[in-house]
C-alpha cells in the first residue's frame, strides 16, 4: 500500500462513529411530551405529577386536610334559650307587685315598671338594656326602687318553666337583724358534704358569705342546727348570726 492509499484508508475511519465493542450507534430519542406544543409566546401548562404507586400497587393515601381542618374556626351556634318566665321579686314587699315580661327581655330596650300592685301607694323602678342582656344570659338582677318615704330592693332573673335543682334550698334559714338575706343549700351539697362559702344577699343591698364544714353537715343531716356569725360587710361592718337546719326528714316507716 502506498503513501496515498494509507492516508485515504485513515480519513476513511476519522468518519465512523464511535462505538462500544460490537455495538451499534444509538438512535437520538425525542423529549417525551404530555400534550402539544403551545403556540409561540405562549407559556406551557404546568401539570402536576400523579402521586406515587405504593409497593404492592394499592392506591396511595388520601390527602391530610386534618391541619387545615383544624385551623378553621368552628361556627358559631346562636345561644339556645330555655327560658319560659320571668320572676320578679319586691323585697319589704307590702303589696307591690313587680310584673317583667319575657318579650321585655328579649327586646333588650331599657323599661320603667310602676310597682304599685294593690299598695296604697306606689314606686317605679327600671331595668337599663344592660340590665337586659344580664337577664338574657341567665343572671340575676338586682335595683332598687324610687323612693315614697322608703325604697324597696327588687331581684328578677329569667327562668325555665321549672327551677332547677341548684335554685331550690333544702334548708330552712333564719337571720338575726331585719335584712332579708337569703342562702340556697342544695340536695348535691348536703349530699357532698364538702366546706362550701354561701353568698346570702337576697333581697338586699349588700352581701355577706357563711362557710358550711363537712363537720357542719354531718350535723345538718342528724338533725340539728348549725349557728354561725356571717362575715362583715365592708361599708358598716355590720354582721348577722345565721341559723341553717336541714328542713328535709327521713320518712317514719
Amino acid at each position: 500500500m502506498d503513501r496515498r492509499q494509507i492516508l485515504r484508508f485513515g480519513a476513511a475511519l476519522t468518519t465512523l462513529p464511535l462505538t462500544g465493542c460490537g455495538a451499534s450507534a444509538p438512535m437520538p430519542q425525542p423529549a417525551p411530551t404530555t400534550g402539544t406544543a403551545p403556540p409561540a409566546g405562549e407559556k406551557a401548562a404546568v401539570v402536576a405529577p400523579e402521586p406515587a404507586a405504593t409497593a404492592d400497587n394499592s392506591p396511595p393515601p388520601p390527602e391530610d386536610k386534618g391541619a387545615d381542618a383544624a385551623a378553621a374556626p368552628a361556627k358559631e351556634e346562636p345561644p339556645q334559650v330555655s327560658f319560659t318566665r320571668v320572676i320578679g321579686r319586691v323585697g319589704r314587699n307590702h303589696g307591690h307587685v313587680l310584673t317583667v315580661t319575657l318579650a321585655d327581655v328579649m327586646a333588650g330596650a331599657e323599661k320603667t315598671y310602676d310597682l304599685k300592685g294593690n299598695s296604697g301607694h306606689t314606686h317605679a323602678v327600671t331595668l337599663s338594656a344592660d340590665d337586659m342582656k344580664s337577664l338574657q344570659e341567665g343572671k340575676i338582677v338586682r335595683a332598687k326602687s324610687t323612693t315614697y318615704g322608703h325604697a324597696h330592693y327588687v331581684l328578677v332573673r329569667c327562668a325555665p318553666a321549672e327551677d332547677p335543682p341548684e335554685w331550690v334550698s333544702v334548708v330552712k334559714f333564719s337571720s338575726s337583724g331585719k335584712d332579708e338575706h337569703e342562702i340556697v343549700v342544695t340536695a348535691e351539697d348536703m349530699a357532698a358534704k364538702v366546706e362550701k362559702t354561701y353568698d346570702l344577699q337576697g333581697l338586699t343591698g349588700h352581701n355577706h358569705q357563711v362557710t358550711l364544714t363537712a363537720a357542719d353537715f354531718d350535723h345538718l343531716l342528724k338533725g340539728g342546727p348549725v349557728t354561725h356569725p356571717t362575715t362583715r360587710t365592708p361599708g358598716d361592718l355590720h354582721l348577722h348570726t345565721v341559723t341553717i337546719e336541714y328542713r328535709v326528714k327521713t320518712a317514719k316507716t
